[in-house]
This record gives structure tokens, C-alpha cells and sequence, in this order.
């Protein structure tokens, strides 16, 4: 889905909060930038234009892309726009980290489903940015299915669900999607995975996301990451959820007597 739409930029923006506008639509593009969702080279809308469909001023929205033009993301020149200069994030090289099996991850993943509610925000069959289809391995002309969903629990917001899945089951649509858990719908739709692999980090979380979790921009979520692989390592599904860190504590047991020595070296 194409973020720059008017549709997708509704109520990014939030003048209830203490953030300066400014610095939440900053948060929102860096999101962007950093989940490859506008990617190296690509043109940013211009600034009359952004300003025009988030109905701010041209002044903020020059605030914002200055932020990102000063942190390396964005080259902006007269005459020729605003473009993308880090779409892809930057790694640098870090400790490897203690590696545990993820014993009972379905079991933990039907529970989660059973105790709360979920929304659907967006849904459709679209072609992913190159960093996506990198992950995916998928043909130039392959469409994935884009899910956006927030899940709340007694009425709270929860998480903030952003799903990309390789699949073409009439029945993963968005009728499914916005009243049932993904994990029931894998089953119905004859999607196995053998291996998921899942990364937990903590991160700032955009206006965006923000807005659906009833955080501030810029306040730390604890944001998890899954891979979900099927036969031949095949990604089928990657989903990147952002959780209030008041709503969730993510626990793992580990027996003494399992663990290798040398992994704790």
C-alpha cells in the first residue's frame, strides 16, 4: 500500500499528544525508511504536497525532512526533491547472541489469540519494496499479502501487527484476517511452517504505530520480529509486532541441565 496517500496518512499525526508535529512525522518516515517499505533512491512526495494531505504547515513538514536529511536518510536538493538515501539499515558488527530453542511457540501463539481482540488497519495483495522481496527471495512480479492489524486486550491496545506472507489462498483475505487469528487461517489455508525464527529488540516507535497503541512517538516498544520458514527454507511469512512494554512481559525458561556451557561463554 502506498504510504503517501491521503487514506494512509490519516491521523498519523496527533495534536493530543506532547510531541511537536514535526517530530512525529519525522518518526513516521524513519519508520518508513527503516522497514524498507520506501527504499534507496526513491523520490519523497514534495513538501507542499505532504503538507497539503496531512493538512500542516510547509514549515513543519521542512523540520521533519531536515531531521532526516541531517541523521543521513534523506538528500534533499533544490529543483529536484527530497529522495531516499538509507532504505536499508545500516548494521554494524555485534556480539552474537545467546541462542534458546522456542519451546511451545504455537501453543504460546493460540493462547495470545484466544485472550485478546484484533482490527484489521490495512489488507491487500501488493508487490513489496526490494528489501522485502530480497527476504522473500520472491520474483520481481510476486505479490505478497500486506497486513496491518492491532490487537487489544479488555479494550486496551496491545500490539501493532505488520505481516508481509507469501501465499495465494482465496481464503487469506481481509473478511479472515479482521476476525480470526493468522495462526487458524495458516492451518485453513494449508500454510506449514517447519522452523520460525524470532527476534526480540527494543526500539522507538513511529506515529503511526503510536497512534493505534495510544503511545507517544519516540517511546520506546518492545518490537519482536518473526520469520516463519517452510520446506527448503522458504520464507513464507515475516511479521514485525510492536508491544505496549506495560502490556506485555515475553518470558523464557531455560533447564540448566540442557543448556550448552559454551553458548554462556
Amino acid at each position: 500500500m502506498d504510504p503517501f496517500t491521503t487514506q494512509s496518512l490519516e491521523g498519523i499525526l496527533r495534536r493530543d499528544v506532547h510531541a511537536p508535529l514535526y517530530h512525529q512525522l519525522q518518526g513516521f518516515l524513519r519508520g518508513l525508511i527503516e522497514r524498507g517499505e520506501i527504499g534507496d533512491g526513491e523520490q519523497l512526495p514534495r513538501e507542499e504536497e505532504l503538507a497539503r494531505r496531512l493538512r500542516i504547515s510547509r514549515v513543519t513538514v521542512r523540520q521533519a525532512l531536515q531531521v532526516l536529511a541531517d541523521d543521513g536518510l534523506l538528500v534533499r536538493q533544490r529543483g529536484r526533491g527530497t529522495r531516499v538515501v538509507g532504505g536499508k539499515a545500516r548494521t554494524s558488527v555485534i556480539p552474537m547472541p545467546l541462542k534458546t530453542p522456542l519451546g511451545e511457540l504455537m501453543h504460546t501463539l493460540d493462547t495470545l489469540a484466544d485472550n485478546t481482540q484484533v482490527r484489521l488497519l490495512g489488507w491487500e495483495r501488493a508487490l513489496p519494496p526490494e528489501p522485502i522481496r530480497e527476504l522473500f527471495g520472491s520474483a520481481p512480479d510476486e505479490t505478497l499479502v500486506r497486513c496491518v492489524r492491532v490487537r487489544t486486550r479488555h479494550g486496551h491496545p496491545f500490539g501493532y501487527y505488520a505481516s508481509w506472507t507469501r501465499t495465494a489462498h482465496p481464503d487469506f483475505n481481509a473478511d479472515q484476517l479482521a476476525y480470526g487469528p493468522r495462526i487458524a487461517l495458516f492451518r485453513r489455508c494449508g500454510i506449514q511452517f517447519v522452523q520460525v525464527q524470532q527476534t526480540v529488540s527494543a526500539l522507538r516507535v513511529g506515529a503511526l504505530a503510536a497512534m493505534h497503541l495510544q503511545m507517544s512517538p519516540g517511546q520506546a516498544v518492545m518490537t519482536m520480529e518473526r520469520r516463519s520458514y517452510g520446506s527448503g527454507q522458504q520464507l513464507l511469512d515475516l511479521l514485525e509486532i510492536q508491544y505496549r512494554p506495560d502490556q506485555l512481559r515475553y518470558q523464557m525458561r531455560m533447564d540448566y541441565e540442557a543448556i550448552n556451557p559454551e553458548t554462556l561463554v
